[in-house]
């Protein structure tokens, strides 16, 4: 019985710092998706898919945003990196005209709520 116990509690453990864990990934991917609005103002249409690291270090963040020029929507993609919580660095991959702009941060005192 006394073992039964022990290895209950070890996977309770376990199954709470996994949890832990996919808690800070499921905020740094919420972040960035709220960077990646920002940051496209008035132009993204929607957000399909945010995959953040097992770790929760970086997120990849896919949607659509309406290219200004011509008036089309086109596939966006953004990267953000964390330092812990705090969002260190945000890049567009896509299109090429955001990812081409110029807009990446690296300075998480220029980033933070």
């Amino acid at each position: 019985m006394e073992k039964g116990r022990l290895i209950t509690i070890a996977f309770t453990v376990a199954a709470a710092s996994f949890a832990g864990c996919a808690s800070v990934a499921e905020k740094n991917a919420d972040q960035c998706e709220q960077m990646m609005q920002s940051k496209a103002e008035p132009a993204l249409v929607s957000v399909s898919k945010s995959q953040p690291s097992p770790d929760g270090r970086s997120v990849l963040v896919t949607g659509m945003v309406e290219d200004q020029r011509s008036n089309t929507v086109v596939p966006a993609k953004a990267e953000c990196r964390f330092n812990g919580k705090s969002l260190a660095a945000f890049h567009w991959l896509a299109p090429a005209t955001l990812a081409d702009s110029g807009d990446t941060r690296t300075n998480s005192a220029n980033t933070e709520h």
